[in-house]
C-alpha cells in the first residue's frame, strides 16, 4: 500500500500515475484537494499544519500493512518562503515533524528534497549526498532542517533537480507555458548561464518508485539527470519535442531577471547520480526518455 501526502500537486499527479502503471499497489492520496476515489485509489482530505487532523490520518494510515509514504507537502516557492517566514517553517519542518514522529509504524517513509540544499555549484561540480549543505535562502534552509527530521528517524531522503512536464494536474506548470507561448509564435525567454541535473516529473516520479520498489537502503539519494542542462536548453528540447520553433526560446543572462526575485537564487546547482545508477543498474537517465538500464 502507497500513500501520498500532498498528492494533487504537479509531482504528486506522476508518482501517482507511475504508482499506478507500474506497481500493483493501492493508493491513499491525502491532500487539501481531494478527487473522487476510483478501484485502486483513495482521498483524503488532511491539513497537515493541524495535530488533530493529520491525529485522524494517521490512525487511517496505521490501518495498512506494508505502508510506504512518499511525503511531498511543502511550501514551495522560495520567494513566498521568504515572505512569509513563519508559516513556511510551520508547513515545511514543524508540521513534517509531528508527522513523522507520529508514525513509526510505515515501512517505508520517503522525503523529497531539492538540489537547493547544496547551495551554488563552482565549475560545475556535481554535488555528492555526503557534500556539505550551503543553501543560499531560507527555503533551502527549510529543506536542510526537514532532511534532518527524516535522517533522525531512520527514514529516507531523496533529493531532485529543476523538474519540468506537461502539467497532470489542474493547473499549468512551467512546461504547458512555454509550449502555449511558441504555439503562438511568441518568444519565451529563458536562462542560458544557470545548471541543472534536470529530469521530467514523469522520469523523477519512475526513479522514486523504483528506489521504493528495490528496497533502498541508502539514506539520502540524488535522483537527476545525466546531463548539465541550462533552462536555455531545457526549452530548446521542449520545442523540439512539441514539435515547434526552438528558435523562439530567446537565452537570456541570470542577472537580467535576479532583481526580480525576492530572495537569492543559486544559479548552478548540478547533482552526482552515481549512486542512484549504481542502486538501479541504470546506464543513463535522459531529462524526458525513460531511465535506460544496463543489459
Amino acid at each position: 500500500m502507497y500513500s501520498i501526502i500532498g498528492a494533487n500537486g504537479y509531482l504528486g499527479s506522476y508518482v501517482q500515475k507511475i504508482i499506478l502503471e507500474e506497481t500493483d499497489e493501492d493508493l491513499l492520496c491525502v491532500d487539501l484537494n481531494i478527487e473522487e476515489d476510483t478501484e485502486r485509489v483513495k482521498w483524503y482530505r488532511c491539513d497537515i499544519t493541524d495535530p488533530d487532523a493529520v491525529d485522524e490520518l494517521l490512525h487511517v494510515l496505521e490501518g495498512y500493512e506494508d505502508l510506504k509514504i512518499v511525503y511531498l507537502a511543502a511550501y514551495h516557492n522560495p520567494d513566498l518562503v521568504e515572505k512569509n517566514r513563519e508559516f513556511a517553517w510551520k508547513v515545511n519542518v514543524i508540521s513534517l515533524r509531528y508527522f513523522i514522529e507520529h508514525c513509526p509504524f510505515a515501512k517505508d517513509i520517503y522525503y523529497v528534497s531539492t538540489d537547493s540544499v547544496y547551495g551554488e555549484s563552482v565549475d560545475r561540480y556535481h554535488f555528492k549526498e555526503g557534500d556539505p549543505l550551503h543553501p543560499v535562502n531560507f527555503y533551502g534552509e527549510n529543506k536542510v532542517a526537514a532532511e534532518g527530521i527524516m535522517l533522525e528517524n531512520g527514514r529516507h531522503v531523496v533529493r531532485f533537480p529543476f523538474l519540468i512536464s506537461p502539467s497532470l494536474a489542474k493547473k499549468p506548470h512551467f512546461y504547458d507555458q512555454i509550449v502555449q507561448s511558441l504555439r503562438e509564435g511568441k518568444p519565451f525567454e529563458m536562462y542560458a548561464d544557470s545548471y541543472r541535473s534536470s529530469l521530467s516529473f514523469e522520469n523523477v516520479a519512475r526513479l522514486l518508485i523504483a528506489l521504493i520498489e528495490h528496497g533502498n537502503t541508502e539514506p539520502i539519494v540524488n535522483v537527476c539527470g545525466d546531463q548539465d542542462l541550462s533552462k536555455y536548453d531545457v526549452g530548446k528540447l521542449i520545442a523540439s519535442r512539441e514539435g515547434l520553433d526552438p528558435e523562439l526560446i530567446v537565452p537570456i543572462t541570470m542577472d537580467k531577471k535576479m532583481a526580480g526575485f525576492e530572495t537569492k537564487r543559486a544559479t548552478s546547482t548540478l547533482m552526482d547520480n552515481a549512486l542512484l545508477k549504481k542502486i538501479l543498474d541504470l546506464d543513463f537517465v535522459d531529462i524526458f526518455e525513460k531511465p535506460r538500464y544496463k543489459e
